[in-house]
């Protein structure tokens, strides 16, 4: 499967951008979501020790708060555009992917470990997110208003694969450890819905004017402020769990949802903040190149 995707994976960005009428499939993402989230909910997850996921993602949510507290800081010392800050927002607030439990085996990882932070992760955002890019998009409406809008979009996505799975895992076993062995395939749903994602930011950047974008410094600015927190995310979450579990962490931090947040960015805040979680998606798949390349398996039972 690594394999698979160091080929696919390239192949899917360089095709999203030089073929902006795929854009049409975009309305299809949230089922690509439901899919990707349910085929990872329905997988059988081994017992573990006691309240060590919870820990990870309290250090993931804290820096998160903390990134966007910076980044808040950065942008109105500097005046930049207010989207700087969205967009660096969503990418903080975005959770795990649905991906990284088999990201993390592949690494040598525990792919049960990183399991269960992508569970807690996306419970965790249903909260995280309607709250804190509610307030941050500073809509006339509401925050309880805004919020509640947010989460109504984002739950189900969730909440109903989430049920559909663990209804299947309770009363009908065979079945969810049938379909539980097409967890692997995620990663090929994944990458049709990065080649989607990348055309539909292709047609909007082309619909925006691409020279006008690059010009009024708004593009560069998203790419940038992406790259640096698709950097800085993947380290922060390794040393976090240097000690212990560093590639779990580094899944939990740097490896993100991001075709959850695009959308949601894309309906309450506008193309233009969609701009820095789709440019993640691009840097986020270099630094798993990278790592997939260089990191050794270690000698430890998934």
């Amino acid at each position: 499967m690594g394999n698979l995707r160091a080929i696919l994976m390239p192949i899917a960005i360089v095709a999203g951008i030089l073929i902006p009428q795929a854009h049409v499939f975009a309305p299809a993402l949230p089922f690509f979501i439901g899919i990707m989230m349910f085929l990872t909910f329905v997988t059988k997850i081994p017992p573990q020790t006691h309240g060590y996921t919870f820990k990870i993602e309290i250090r993931a949510l804290v820096a998160s708060f903390v990134i966007i507290a910076v980044l808040w800081g950065i942008v109105t010392l500097f005046k930049l555009p207010r989207e700087v800050l969205l967009g660096g927002a969503i990418i903080a607030l975005c959770p795990p992917a649905n991906a990284a439990p088999a990201m993390a085996k592949m690494l040598g990882g525990s792919a049960s470990l990183a399991l269960k932070i992508f569970l807690s992760g996306n419970l965790i955002a249903c909260f995280s997110i309607p709250i804190v890019f509610g307030y941050l998009t500073g809509s006339d409406a509401p925050l309880s208003e805004v919020a509640m809008k947010i989460f109504n979009t984002i739950q189900p996505i969730i909440s109903i694969p989430l049920a559909f799975a663990l209804g299947l895992r309770a009363f009908y076993p065979e079945l969810a450890d049938r379909a539980a062995k097409y967890q692997k395939y995620t990663m090929i749903v994944w990458t049709v819905s990065v080649f989607v994602i990348l055309a539909k930011a292709s047609f909007d950047i082309r619909e925006m004017g691409f020279t006008e974008l690059w010009n009024s410094g708004k593009l560069p600015m998203m790419a940038g402020v992406s790259l640096v927190l698709c950097i800085l995310q993947f380290w922060v979450g390794w040393i976090c769990e240097k000690g212990r579990r560093p590639i779990e962490g580094s899944q939990s931090m740097g490896q993100k949802n991001t075709t959850l947040v695009i959308w949601v960015s894309s309906l309450y805040a506008g193309p233009v903040v969609a701009l820095a979680p789709t440019c993640y998606v691009v840097w986020q798949n270099l630094v798993l190149s990278y790592m997939t390349a260089k990191i050794k398996k270690p000698q430890q039972q998934s």
